[in-house]
Parts: C-alpha cells; sequence; structure tokens
C-alpha cells in the first residue's frame, strides 16, 4: 500500500528512538549536532533504509496526528495516550503526534500547561514556530505569541532549542530550572532568563490573569485573548506605559473601567466588537 507523507514522517520519528539509530549516541548531542549536514544526510539516508525494512516487515504504524483547540473564553483539558495532562488555554490550538520512539507536541498558538508523564525511552517535545522545549517528567508552561514564544518552568527540568529563521544560523541551547522563564524572539534567538512568580504566570488557570509591571500592549493583548470584545486604546503616548493588576478572565467591562481609572482615559465608543477608550 502507498505511504502518505505524514505517515513516512511519523515513521521517521519512529525509528529515531530505536537502537539501530539511537543507541551509538546520547540524545543531548544528537540534538546539538542536528545542524550539520553531512550528519543530517548519512543518518537520514540510514533511516530512510529502516523505514522500508519496518514497512516490508509489517511494524505496526503509530497513530496519526490529532489537532486540539479551544474558542474564545474557553479552556480545555487533556489527557493524552501516555498519562500525559495538557490545559489548553483560551483561543489555543495544538498538534499530538504520538510514535515509538517520541512525544511531540506542535503548539501551533495560544498557550497550554504540561503534566508531562515520565518515560525514558520517548522523549516528550513542544515545538512552536521558533523553539522546541524537550523534557521527560516535568511541569512546564508554553506561550507561543506573533513576537515570541515563551517557556515558564515550574517543576523538573527541560532544555529549550531555538529554531532559527535564518538558513544558516545555529541554534541556542538554554538549560532550565524551576521558577525560570525564557523568552525566544520570533526568528528563533533567545531572551535572557529570568525567575518569575509561578502563582503569576498560571493565574489563568484559576480564571484570573496577574499583571505585573507589564507594558500596555501586552496588557492589553492578555486581556483581549479571552473576549470577543476589544479593548482598543489608539493613544500613542500610553504605549510605553505599563500596567499592573488582577483580572478575572474575560470581564472586559472592569478590565476597561480599570484602564480607563489608570491612564485617566474615557470610553469614546462602545460596541460588540470594541471598546475604545481615549483621552478625557
Amino acid at each position: 500500500m502507498k505511504q502518505t507523507s505524514d505517515e513516512l514522517s511519523a515513521a521517521l520519528e519512529a525509528l529515531r528512538g530505536r537502537p539501530i539509530v539511537s543507541e551509538s549516541r546520547q540524545y543531548a548531542h544528537e540534538w546539538r549536532a542536528r545542524g550539520t549536514s553531512t550528519r543530517r544526510f548519512v543518518l537520514g539516508a540510514a533511516v530512510a533504509v529502516c523505514v522500508v525494512a519496518c514497512f516490508v516487515f509489517g511494524i505496526p504504524r503509530m497513530a496519526p496526528k490529532t489537532v486540539f483547540a479551544t474558542g474564545v473564553g474557553e479552556t480545555r483539558p487533556l489527557v493524552l495516550d501516555d498519562g500525559s495532562r495538557i490545559l489548553l488555554d483560551t483561543q489555543s490550538r495544538l498538534r499530538v503526534v504520538f510514535t515509538a520512539g517520541a512525544r511531540d507536541i506542535e503548539l501551533l498558538e495560544g498557550q497550554a500547561h504540561f503534566e508531562v508523564a515520565k518515560d525514558t525511552r520517548r522523549p516528550f517535545r513542544v515545538r512552536t514556530g521558533s523553539a522546541e522545549v524537550v523534557a521527560v517528567g516535568t511541569r512546564f508552561d508554553v506561550a507561543t505569541l506573533p513576537a515570541r514564544t515563551t517557556v515558564t518552568l515550574i517543576e523538573g527540568r527541560v532544555n529549550v532549542r531555538t529554531l532559527p529563521s535564518a538558513a544558516h544560523a545555529e541554534p541556542q541551547v538554554a538549560a532550565m530550572v524551576p521558577g525560570q522563564q525564557l523568552g525566544i524572539t520570533s526568528d528563533g534567538q533567545l531572551l535572557d532568563q529570568q525567575v518569575v512568580k509561578i502563582e503569576n504566570v498560571t493565574a489563568w488557570q484559576r480564571g484570573t490573569i496577574v499583571l505585573d509591571d507589564v507594558p500596555l500592549p501586552d496588557a492589553l493583548a492578555a486581556m483581549n485573548r479571552y473576549s470577543s470584545t476589544q479593548i482598543v486604546i489608539p493613544a500613542p503616548w500610553l504605549q510605553s506605559r505599563r500596567v499592573s493588576g488582577v483580572f478575572r478572565v474575560g470581564d472586559v467591562e472592569t478590565e476597561a473601567l480599570a484602564l480607563q481609572r489608570y491612564f485617566g482615559l474615557r470610553e469614546t465608543s462602545h460596541s460588540e466588537r470594541e471598546i475604545v477608550l481615549g483621552r478625557n
């Protein structure tokens, strides 16, 4: 039977964890060395031969890709086949691909919290457009936004590898410990790690937004994700101002009122689509 490209990709991923491919090198070394084209070519040829053998001798095919998504104001708990748990935040979407050799998650948009079941034979990898997070058994949050990916480690250890957009750029690798947050730009550049308050980062899981000295554009983005009615502040002189406060997710009326008082603004228009705030 003719194989589809997705099935072939799944089979290739499955073989990464098999002894014929992986026992000759440590996973960390392989991960750092992926950028070497010669090694990729040699390994790719070997894997291709193995894939043919797998199909001929009837090794079972892996499960297909599964996509999960949430709408505005919705969160969704997921339990994966290996026992790992995911809480998917509002307006988020991810793809799950489990094979015999790896557990791969692609966070296509939004944010998710991961509680990873231990399986030393199969790394648990979360990819965004600019980064890859590898864990064995741990808890962490990943958020992918247009400008950056943010990884926050809550428990255990993870390694983060950047996925540079430039063809010849070398990936960067960072190890994280609990309480750290790491940012990666959309073109795959590491930003400084910082220590954060875990209860603030995970507040969305309890239905609240905690803003701690956040730039106004970022504060609006956090608030607007949970509501179909968007708060708009077109004032250029306020974009560098910062916001602190605790808000209930989706409570756009209270958020707009708080911002009016915070910056001395007034409501200039109000519709189902948006609340516009401007000068008094």
